[in-house]
């Protein structure tokens, strides 16, 4: 048996004495299997260790969240840390190691992880292609699977088809155009894919979604009956989902233009973008969104999570029940870990608690008042936290909150007060030591109470694609095809879900701006805020320097001030820091040396 096969299928029947009912993944996968000598004829004669095969390409989803023994995004950090909506202090960090100080290079991407070469996507470490190798595996073997019936295969090749599609997507949006795998490769194998153009690539996961719609086997979505169990399994509406969002992705202008956005080999070959502007290539992400919702006016489940689902009784609830609850009506795509986030020992806890998910003033800002009209810090009054977008609460943690029944104190007293505490270590009554508050701003958002009775028994799990991306996207594609008018009902209805008001009378570009600005707010530390500057090519946001809030409160009247101080400087946020190269991601130097088709993303040579 080839090396290659027999290392895949020992890790995919490791699993084989657990439950098949048991869809919780995470380590367990590294349990030692069993001491006998595994063959594709041993796990495909068996239906239970035949799922497990595709149980460990899930497992390898995305998941943008540090987990304790897991290799994830940026160490201790996020991918937001590189926008303007966060700012880490953590220093082990991928944010502070390679980015801030401009370290970042084909070169850092090398090797095994350590805290000094972490970057925001690991081309060979992050477990895609195991995942792309599982799903096919799975694919091409599973019909000689004796006790499973026709209708089971076919909705599992139908889930490993989009699998594959998740994986390809993630890395789309990192690298553009990619090398394609249609099978499981072998390790004798000889001709590896070399790397397809952007049109390609698009084309590629597209099919895969499409033929996964088409299985008349693939279900809907989970029935609620059996969401104990197989929440997070994939469905025909994960498929429509995904596909409107690659879509939408590649009409936008950093493929989508009629220059690239930087020139190189890469851009001559049209792996780094389409090689013209193309209007209809926003039709097709409005086209595959409106087959969407036509799909969900057929078959319902699918909607925003309102004020009274799952026993919600505010827009706050609601809002997190959206982007927290395990297969929620608005969940189409999501990761699970099998851990519990009820300890301040868990990785995203120590995190939060040692400055990686800092807010900025400016993302402060970007949530408006409760009536829609724009925050303004000379209107404020004696309090810039009430009436405010109830977003807003729940992303980030504010001054006088609810915590455990204790109001929240991360003021500063007065500075003449012999008392003063130091700046990003107030937490006032908070039972637990101080997380840092390093900007003025801590998180609340997937953070919680931190470990109090809001996570109890609820699964670490990571919102890859939620219903209210849909709805905007659908509203941006219109837009920008001139059709504004008709994609206000799309943003309104998101917008609707917390209490604003309704956007109206926007020209397209204050319509551009002003629903950039909503999924901001809308999918904090969700990674959508970076991929959104990535893909139109927002060079001014990422070079203009950012703030913290020095927040001060009057212990005698309760009124607060707010000084706001400049952040650190990033690299690019230095006079000429900022190079095209940074929209997409360096494949490892090592990796491109190998020569079988790997041609290097501009500005990384």
């Amino acid at each position: 048996m080839k090396r290659i096969v027999r290392y895949i299928l020992l890790a995919a029947v490791s699993m084989a004495a657990l439950s098949c009912e048991d869809f919780d993944l995470g380590d367990s996968f590294l349990q030692k299997p069993p001491s006998v000598d595994i063959t594709i004829d041993t796990v495909f004669s068996n239906a239970e260790y035949a799922r497990r095969v595709l149980w460990n390409s899930y497992d390898k989803l995305p998941f943008g969240l540090p987990i304790t023994g897991r290799k994830t995004v940026m160490n201790k950090g996020t991918v937001e840390g590189l926008t303007d909506l966060a700012h880490t202090a953590v220093n082990d960090s991928g944010e502070r190691q390679v980015y801030y100080p401009g370290r970042y290079s084909a070169d850092i991407e090398n090797g095994s992880i350590s805290t000094s070469t972490v970057s925001k996507y690991r081309f060979t470490e992050f477990g895609a292609w195991d995942g792309i190798r599982h799903a096919w595996l799975f694919y091409e073997n599973v019909d000689r699977v004796p006790d499973m019936t026709d209708s089971e295969k076919n909705r599992l090749k139908a889930e490993a088809k989009i699998l594959v599609a998740v994986f390809y997507a993630d890395m789309f949006r990192h690298y553009g155009g990619l090398p394609l795998l249609d099978h499981s490769i072998d390790i004798e194998e000889e001709n590896l894919p070399v790397r397809s153009t952007v049109e390609q690539t698009v084309n590629f996961i597209v099919k895969l979604c499409d033929e996964a719609i088409a299985c008349e086997d693939l279900p809907w979505n989970i029935p609620s009956s059996e969401l104990s169990n197989w929440a997070g399994r994939l469905t025909k509406a994960s498929a429509y989902g995904l596909k409107v969002r690659v879509l939408l992705f590649a009409a936008s202008p950093l493929f989508n233009s009629d220059e690239p956005y930087l020139s190189g080999e890469a851009s001559s070959k049209y792996l780094t973008w389409y090689g013209n502007y193309d209007a209809s290539r926003w039709q097709a992400a409005a086209d595959a969104a409106e087959d969407f919702f036509k799909a969900i006016e057929e078959n319902g489940y699918y909607k925003l999570v309102e004020v009274g689902d799952y026993s919600t009784k505010n827009y706050r609830e609601a809002f997190r029940e959206a982007y927290y609850q395990r297969g929620s009506t608005e969940m189409l795509i999501e990761s699970h870990r099998n851990y519990y986030m009820m300890t301040q020992e868990e990785l995203i806890m120590q995190s939060i608690r040692w400055g990686g998910f800092c807010p900025t003033k400016e993302y402060f800002e970007m949530f408006s008042m409760a009536d829609g009209t724009d925050f303004d810090w000379d209107l404020y009054g004696t309090d810039p936290f009430v009436n405010r977008d109830p977003r807003l609460a729940e992303t980030i943690l504010l001054d006088g909150d609810d915590y455990r029944g204790t109001p929240v104190e991360t003021f500063i007293e007065d500075p003449a007060d012999p008392t003063n505490y130091p700046q990003g270590k107030h937490i006032g009554a908070w039972p637990f030591d101080a997380i840092s508050l390093e900007n003025g701003f801590g998180l609340y958002k997937f953070a919680l109470d931190r470990a109090g009775s809001l996570y109890n028994g609820r699964r670490c799990i990571w919102p890859i694609l939620r219903l209210a991306e849909i709805y905007l996207s659908y509203a941006e594609a219109l837009n920008e095809l001139d059709r504004t008018d008709e994609a206000y009902p799309y943003v309104n209805a998101v917008r609707a879900r917390v209490g604003l008001p309704p956007l109206e009378n926007l020209t397209k570009e204050e319509f551009r701006e002003a629903l950039l600005r909503e999924r901001a707010c809308e999918f904090g530390w969700e990674e959508v805020r970076f991929f959104d500057l990535i893909r139109w090519k927002r060079s001014d946001i990422f070079s203009k320097h950012l703030h913290g809030i020095k927040l001060y409160r009057n212990k005698n009247t309760g009124e607060y001030r707010c000084d706001p101080y400049q952040l650190e400087e990033r690299a690019w946020q230095k006079p000429g820091g900022f190079s095209p190269a940074y929209y997409l991601s360096a494949f490892p130097s090592d990796e491109v040396n190998k020569g079988y088709g790997l041609i290097q993303n501009p500005g990384w040579e």
